[in-house]
């Protein structure tokens, strides 16, 4: 078994198995930068991304080394920000902005493209009965 160490943020991944098997990356100053899944050498499954101070930066999925499905984005108060979806790493469907806590606007994008914006909560639940 291979293995790759990676001195400038303490990465270990194993280059012969198919494996899934998870790290942690760090900044300079001991914090954990990232952590997740890697398969084939590429990011799997569930990720999450810190700010140098510890508190998380994002969080969300990836399929075959690109982000797939719901991410949630941070301020550095550890508050949500926006809530996204994505496909093949784009931006696709909806994000959900959120100013103290509260949702205050929402986006809807395809393939990476914006496509639909709605300034208040009410204007996105009244065009997305469906949903709610």
């Amino acid at each position: 078994m291979k293995l790759l160490f990676l001195f400038f943020n303490l990465l270990i991944i194993n280059l012969n198995t198919h494996e899934k098997i998870y790290i942690r990356e760090f900044y300079p100053n001991k914090i954990v930068k990232a952590e997740g899944w890697m398969q084939f050498n590429k990011k799997e499954d569930y990720w999450f991304f810190y700010n140098e101070n510890g508190s998380k930066k994002e969080e969300g999925h990836y399929e075959n080394g690109k982000k797939v499905n719901w991410w949630i984005f941070y301020n550095t108060k550890n508050k949500i920000v926006k809530k996204c979806e994505y496909k093949n790493d784009k931006l696709n469907g909806f994000t959900i902005i959120y100013e103290n806590g509260e949702i205050t606007k929402a986006e809807k994008y395809n393939v990476g493209k914006k496509i639909k914006e709605w300034e208040s909560i009410a204007e996105f639940k009244k065009d997305n009965t469906d949903l709610l």
